[in-house]
């Protein structure tokens, strides 16, 4: 049998999907969350977890959140997560349901359990998320801040008070009888949107008003197309355990502190950044026909200088993919993409897509 991966080619979107993916440009779209929770929590959390990721959890105030990788001692991706800080003592961390059990035997490992606890908590919280232009408004007309009185200019302050929200912050939010946690998330480029965090008993309610509300439900295949369209990679698709993160851009979407104390797999991380250079970057391609995920890149000289990673057919760009890529490949650059015994010609761009 053949070591070969097979070629995968991105469908269209159905007339459905492409109406939704419309409304994240007009309006405002929700989404149905694969999330998977984990909370971190005792007198050295905060110690144990900066120990582990990235980011530098002990400078995070609490109600703000931060995005952060676990890594490997050789520095190569365990998973990448949003952290939020509940309290002096408590942190919120999440990542993608393939990574949990990765991420919850490597915290369990390391974390001594008389200074912090790792709690599996997944089965506490329903995941919802809540992006486009009008993302503000969409929230503000769910519910509103705890604290808000009824006045007939509340909904206005509460797109207000959206609309400044801090990047990662987190607070309480009342959505009729549930009170959940809402997170600004930058997760789809330059559109904005939230995250909705509730108890799992305030599932089929939240999901109730959701339906209810005049904006539409977005498909895991609009939710892709968005992600790639603002340049953020997918683990298990863009990177791996073999990627190391400046090599999926993750120091340039913030996810990386360079002045904090040791973590697992800051040697490597620290070299890239400080004495050299990573060989290859995640890149955007660009064609006239769709890209299929696993086909292999070539120079214009006809070298292999790498593979197509996740690839889509967007409504407003046409088939673009995001591709790891050497790093003599500049943006702007042709490129060739092999399908068995043809070609297809496509453009290097600097991700995030133009426009995103």
């Amino acid at each position: 049998m053949s070591d070969t991966p097979e070629l995968l080619f991105p469908p269209p979107l159905t007339a459905d999907d492409a109406e939704s993916y419309l409304d994240l440009r007009r309006r405002a779209v929700w989404f149905e969350a694969q999330n998977h929770w984990s909370l971190i929590t005792g007198p050295s959390a905060a110690d144990a977890l900066n120990g582990l990721v990235t980011n530098d959890v002990a400078a995070l105030e609490v109600g703000r959140g931060q995005h952060a990788i676990a890594l490997t001692a050789k520095g190569k991706v365990v998973c990448d997560m949003y952290i939020a800080r509940l309290d002096d003592q408590s942190f919120l961390c999440t990542v993608i349901r393939d990574s949990a059990a990765a991420w919850l035997a490597m915290a369990r490992k390391y974390i001594n359990p008389r200074l912090a606890k790792v709690v599996d908590d997944h089965e506490s919280w329903a995941t919802w998320m809540v992006f486009g232009a009008q993302a503000a408004e969409a929230i503000a007309s769910l519910g509103g801040p705890s604290e808000e009185a009824d006045s007939p200019d509340a909904l206005a302050a509460r797109i207000t008070r959206l609309e400044q929200w801090p990047v990662w912050g987190h607070a309480p939010w009342v959505i009729g009888s549930a009170t959940v946690r809402l997170i600004r998330a930058p997760v789809m480029g330059a559109l904005p949107g939230f995250v909705i965090l509730a108890r799992a008993e305030d599932r089929s309610f939240i999901q109730s008003q959701l339906a209810a509300s005049p904006y539409r439900r977005g498909s895991r295949s609009v939710w892709n197309v968005a992600r790639i369209e603002g340049g953020r990679p997918a683990f298990g698709v863009d990177m791996d355990d073999n990627t190391i993160p400046q090599e999926a851009n993750l120091d340039v979407l913030g996810a990386i502190s360079f002045t904090k104390g040791c973590y697992t797999g800051q040697e490597t991380v620290a070299r890239v950044h400080f004495r050299g250079h990573v060989n290859r970057h995640l890149r955007g391609l660009r064609a006239t026909e769709p890209l299929p995920q696993h086909a292999r890149v070539l120079d214009e000289a006809g070298k292999d200088v790498g593979d197509v990673r996740s690839t889509v057919i967007s409504p407003r760009l046409g088939p673009i993919a995001m591709a790891m890529i050497r790093r003599e490949v500049v943006p702007g650059s042709p490129v060739r993409v092999q399908l068995g015994s043809r070609e297809i010609v496509a453009e290097t761009v600097a991700l995030p897509f133009e426009g995103n």
